[in-house]
C-alpha cells in the first residue's frame, strides 16, 4: 500500500458567542432593549457605585453576566417609571430595609475597619437609633 502525504489536520477551534457563555456586552444589551448605550452605562455605573451585590465581582470593560444585565434592566424600568433617590435605592436593595440586614451591614463595615466588637455594638445601636427617630 502506498500512502500519500497529506497535510496534518489542523485542530478546529470553536469560539462561543458571549451570549452562549452567559455574558452579554453593553452594546448588545442596548440593542436588545432599543436603548442608548449611554443610558445603560449610567445605570451600570450607578449600580457599581452603590455596590449592588450583582456587581461585586465585576471587572471593568468585561462583558456583563446575565445577573448583571438583569440588574441593569430592573434599574432602567424603575427610573423609566420615575422612581429616583431613596425610593430607587430601596427598590434596588430591598433587603437593606430590614433591621437585621442593617445590623449585618454595619457589623461587616466595622469588621473591615478593625473596630472592636464592643465599640461596634455601641456604634450600631447609636446609628440605628438615629435612623429610627
Amino acid at each position: 500500500m502506498v500512502y500519500g502525504t497529506q497535510p496534518p489536520l489542523s485542530p478546529t477551534i470553536t469560539v462561543l458567542y458571549q451570549e452562549c457563555r452567559g455574558q452579554i456586552s453593553l452594546r448588545q444589551l442596548a440593542k436588545d432593549l432599543s436603548a442608548t448605550r449611554t443610558s445603560l452605562k449610567r445605570a451600570k455605573n450607578w449600580l457599581i457605585a452603590n455596590r449592588h451585590p450583582r456587581f461585586a465581582d465585576y471587572v471593568p470593560d468585561s462583558p456583563l453576566s446575565l445577573e448583571q444585565a438583569e440588574a441593569i434592566i430592573i434599574y432602567r424600568s424603575y427610573t423609566t417609571a420615575g422612581i429616583k433617590g431613596d425610593a430607587l435605592t430601596e427598590k434596588m436593595f430591598p433587603d437593606t430595609a430590614t433591621p437585621n440586614a442593617k445590623k449585618n451591614a454595619l457589623r461587616d463595615l466595622f469588621e473591615e475597619n478593625n473596630v472592636s466588637p464592643e465599640q461596634a455594638a455601641q456604634l450600631t445601636r447609636s446609628i440605628l437609633d438615629i435612623f429610627e427617630s
